[in-house]
């Protein structure tokens, strides 16, 4: 417990630099999804022991890192182009060293990880003046429904939701982080933009209820699915960068479920009107 309150103390306040800084140098937001996306496709590179077949692990670290760059600027399908073309063509130069299966790993999640995160940069384009709103919605949504299902499930869990995948939680946590993720989405919708904006902001809490309530139980499947992960490779976390909390991958593999909902949401339910 205290060394997920150590790394909270001190996380949050490089996220409220970014969405503070980041009103007036928007670049800042694609810098922090880059950064996320690299840590986190090297920790699963790790993971798979492949961090030292340069062949794989250089072009997609690359690409982890220049997608979100480049998203912006209209190079991202260009990008994609170029890293695919590289990543196939290791196996014919490299045909000793790499099997397809080692390929397919790689380069499945290192695609999955970085375009799904890459649409918090998609929803900074879509809105830029609430660009910091969107921002912390994307990474809140997740982590507000994993707070309400730790506390949830460690003083009133009973039943086992997937034993066989998370032997920790609970169907009382899984309901109760649904249920604190809408009533803090909810709050948060009205403090936000007085904080970052310096005024309220006209908010349809319709939308953030059905938002934060589709957003929870994805949350919760974004996790056991890279639990799933975990146990075919046999580790326990993808890294140990965030005390309490294992590597960034472990952080983010809820919210590479959430931000591509959130995206698509906003595009037809747009919350702030």
């Amino acid at each position: 417990m205290g060394k997920r309150f150590l790394a909270a103390a001190i996380g949050v306040p490089m996220i409220f630099a970014v969405v503070f800084l980041g009103k007036d140098l928007p670049i800042l937001f694609d810098i922090a999804v880059a950064i996320i996306c690299v840590i986190s496709t090297g920790e699963f590179i790790s993971a798979v022991k492949e961090l030292k077949t340069f062949q794989l692990s250089i072009p997609s670290l690359v690409f982890a890192a220049a997608y979100p760059m480049l998203l912006t600027y209209g190079y991202a399908l260009p990008v994609c182009f170029v890293y695919s073309g590289v990543m196939l063509s290791m196996i014919v130069f490299c045909h000793k060293k790499i099997t397809y299966k080692d390929l397919a790993y790689i380069y499945a999640m290192t695609m999955i990880i970085t375009v799904a995160l890459s649409t918090i940069v998609m929803m900074k384009n879509m809105y830029p003046d609430r660009a910091s709103f969107y921002f912390l919605m994307a990474l809140g949504t997740p982590w507000m429904a994993d707070i309400g299902a730790f506390f949830a499930g460690t003083f009133l869990g009973r039943h086992k939701l997937c034993p066989e995948i998370s032997p920790k939680k609970t169907v009382e946590g899984a309901v109760g982080g649904v249920l604190f993720c809408i009533g803090a989405s909810c709050f948060l919708s009205w403090l936000l933009p007085i904080i970052v904006y310096g005024s309220p902001a006209n908010v349809n809490y319709v939308y953030v209820i059905c938002m934060s309530f589709i957003g929870s139980f994805l949350s919760i499947i974004g996790d056991l699915s890279f639990s799933i992960v975990k146990r075919n490779f046999n580790i326990k976390d993808y890294g140990s960068i965030l005390p309490g909390h294992g590597g960034f991958l472990d952080r983010f593999d809820s919210v590479i479920f959430v931000a591509p909902f959130m995206y698509v949401f906003i595009t037809y339910f747009p919350i702030i009107i």
